[in-house]
């Protein structure tokens, strides 16, 4: 697999690479995510050598992945959606858009 693979995941752009320079966060030989921040339009860097025991570039897209799919509810939370799709007795028809957010549109049924 290539040392440096763009995804995305969760509705956030992921790079994963493993680290060949001194500089910055990990040490070389790590392997890396650096994920958008949509606060600040930087980026967050995360060693996934020490959180998640990646050895490689391929286990590390797989990590990346898979906390995605654990934390699916922070991860809609975050991009404006809700954990549910809506409350016991409406459905969902649509999205609607408030205060820059993205929500359900929930009905009653």
């Amino acid at each position: 697999m290539a040392t440096k693979v763009k995804l995305t995941t969760g509705k956030e752009k992921h790079v994963v690479y493993k680290k060949t320079t001194k500089r910055g966060e990990g040490k070389v030989g790590d392997i890396m995510v650096n994920h958008t921040n949509k606060d600040k339009g930087s980026y967050d860097t995360i060693s996934l050598t020490r959180t998640a025991k990646a050895k490689t570039v391929k286990q590390g897209v797989k990590a990346e992945k898979d906390w995605h799919k654990k934390n699916d509810k922070i991860t809609k939370m975050k991009t404006g959606g809700s954990a549910k799709s809506c409350w016991p007795g409406y459905e969902k028809k649509g999205s609607k858009t408030m205060y820059g957010k993205t929500y359900n549109n929930c009905v009653k049924k």
